[in-house]
């Protein structure tokens, strides 16, 4: 099987995105489930106020000690079930259970979380063929995004960008508003 793309491009994007909040003042608490290697959590922390990092694996070490780390050794469910509802994220990347069960299940218990005008972001939505929609690669988690787009229409925007085996960027609004600054308008 040919790889398509490069294992780390989805991190230059995530990293842009989460630059673009910080400059606009709009990232003060980011949350990464599924951390891995570290490699995007340790290029996105440093631009939050709080960075939660959650896996199940003792990936810790793998992470630069940022004096705003919170690392959480749990399962995604369990974090997002304990977490203190009046701390919201404004930034969430979710790449923990390569599953639509799991990625779905965490999206749910997550946006709650999440501010209004936050992003919440989903990787492996767009495997670039079938062969990729193995458990070993992106699994089902693009039906994940196509949940989203069909039943979460009121409260959030999404995009599904088409490479680097899909990154899902979504955006939570408030009462259907495109800005949140127009108020009753």
């Amino acid at each position: 099987m040919k790889m398509p793309f490069s294992g780390r491009g989805h991190i230059t994007i995530i990293k842009e995105i989460a630059q673009g909040l910080h400059k606009a003042g709009f990232l003060n608490r980011y949350l990464e489930l599924g951390v891995r290697q570290g490699n995007c959590f340790n290029a996105v922390a440093p631009l939050s106020t709080e960075a939660y990092a959650v896996d199940t694996r003792n990936y810790h070490k793998h992470i630069k000690q940022n004096k705003n780390l919170i690392w959480n050794h749990m399962t995604t469910s369990e974090f997002l079930k304990n977490h203190d509802p009046k701390r919201k994220f404004d930034l969430v990347f979710i790449d923990a259970d390569h599953s639509y069960k799991g990625s779905l299940d965490d999206f749910k218990s997550v946006l709650p979380l999440v501010n209004d005008n936050g992003i919440i972001l989903l990787h492996d939505t767009y495997p670039p063929s079938e062969e990729f929609t193995s458990s070993d690669f992106c699994s089902d988690t693009y039906k994940t995004a196509e949940y989203i787009r069909n039943n979460f229409d009121k409260e959030c925007e999404i995009v599904t960008l088409p490479f680097y085996f899909g990154i899902s960027i979504v955006r939570k609004i408030s009462l259907g508003k495109q800005l949140l600054w127009l108020g009753d308008k």
